[in-house]
């Protein structure tokens, strides 16, 4: 069966127009975190034509489909998230190149999107039929507050075990992520009171004293050893040139491969935004909006091997990361699974995020190899 690979990547070439086109639509429809329901409808639509089986909405507005295998003894699931980090108006109309695709959102995840709705087509362009059941699912609530709230519904209430979950992004190729990363997502809120007295020593605006913030949990001592991180998102501060703000925002991550360095530095922060409020006079608050244990499949597991070996079929070079996303709620829902990327990208999460064509047709043969190898229980622990 890997010899065969390759090959696919060729022959999914001809489905090129119809799945560009798909990708752009999926692009040209907004998406943020809790508004996904117009790309979710697009999905719905997307599997009617396919004539999939039970085709619905649920409450959380994940968007699901079955395309019925010839045995329909086991269930896979192949998942992608529906949302984008985009506002609703940060969607122009996608920029189509000779070999790219350009627009906010486009690899994160309008492709990933448009490869599960794709999916019917291309196995049927392949001329695969699967004996298990596929599951394709558009999550909703992934990203940021989110907090994986999609995933974790579609899970609890799915009453049909699942035997591997797969879920798409749309880059970067030769991602593999068996395992979940310990995460801590969160928002410190500064706002200068009324009584605030400019005079005293280190007076600022709320700009000045976020920068001092910062500079102060940077301080923070991090391990080697567990791999941490603390991430800064956004900084977000005033409305014009001349005029010192006095609310402001500070978005933050902290992902760590043990969940006790996540619980002690939560408590530094805490301490940290407390010291600074008495010492500067500014109301602090900290809102912790997500957070994630640490799991896993072990990097053994048959899955990951023949994952690796679909990889190095198709002369993919494999990047082993952990994801905080959809795979955590699924592996931690005691599932197998991992994450794969289908193509490219520069400029990711800008506004000029861009795609390159031409690996796009490697990751999807990527996909559908990675299919293959599950439905023939080369994936199954013994």
């Amino acid at each position: 069966m890997l010899e065969a690979i390759p090959d696919y990547a060729q022959k999914l070439k001809d489905a090129r127009e119809l799945f560009l086109a798909n990708v752009v639509m999926f692009g040209e429809i907004p998406g943020p975190t809790f508004r996904e329901t117009k790309r979710t409808q697009f999905l719905l639509d997307r599997f009617h034509e396919s004539d999939l089986h039970d085709v619905a909405m649920d409450e959380s507005g994940n968007a699901s489909a079955i395309l019925p295998g010839a045995e329909r003894a086991n269930v896979i699931l192949v998942a992608a998230h529906a949302d984008t980090v985009f506002e609703e108006d940060s969607h122009p109309a996608m920029v189509v190149g000779q070999d790219s695709i350009t627009g906010p959102g486009i690899a994160d995840n309008s492709l990933g999107m448009a490869a599960i709705a794709s999916l019917p087509m291309l196995l049927e362009l392949l001329d695969i039929q699967l004996a298990d059941d596929l599951v394709l699912v558009g999550t909703t609530k992934s990203l940021g507050r989110g907090n994986l709230q999609g995933m974790k519904h579609f899970l609890s209430t799915r009453q049909v075990p699942i035997r591997t979950g797969v879920c798409v992004e749309g880059a970067e190729q030769g991602r593999l992520s068996y395992s979940g990363l310990g995460m801590l997502r969160g928002e410190i809120k500064l706002k200068v009171p009324s009584d605030y007295d400019w005079n005293r020593f280190g007076a600022s605006g709320a700009i000045g004293h976020l920068a001092r913030l910062v500079n102060g949990i940077m301080e923070i001592p991090i391990p080697r050893e567990p791999k941490t991180r603390i991430a800064f998102g956004s900084l977000r501060c005033g409305t014009s040139y001349d005029t010192v703000p006095r609310r402001g925002a500070l978005r933050f991550e902290i992902r760590s491969e043990e969940d006790t360095m996540l619980a002690e530095l939560e408590a530094k922060l805490r301490d940290i935004i407390d010291e600074f409020s008495l010492q500067h006079g500014t109301e602090l608050s900290m809102e912790i909006i997500a957070r994630g244990s640490n799991c896993g499949i072990p990097f053994s597991h048959p899955l990951v091997k023949r994952t690796r070996q679909i990889m190095d079929a198709l002369e993919i070079n494999p990047m082993v990361t952990p994801s905080a996303g959809d795979l955590s709620a699924l592996i931690d829902a005691g599932n197998p699974g991992v994450t794969v990327g289908i193509t490219t990208v520069e400029n990711s999460r800008e506004e000029n995020e861009t795609i390159s064509i031409k690996p796009i047709f490697q990751g999807l043969a990527q996909l559908i190899g990675l299919l293959q190898a599950i439905d023939s229980g080369h994936c199954d622990e013994s």
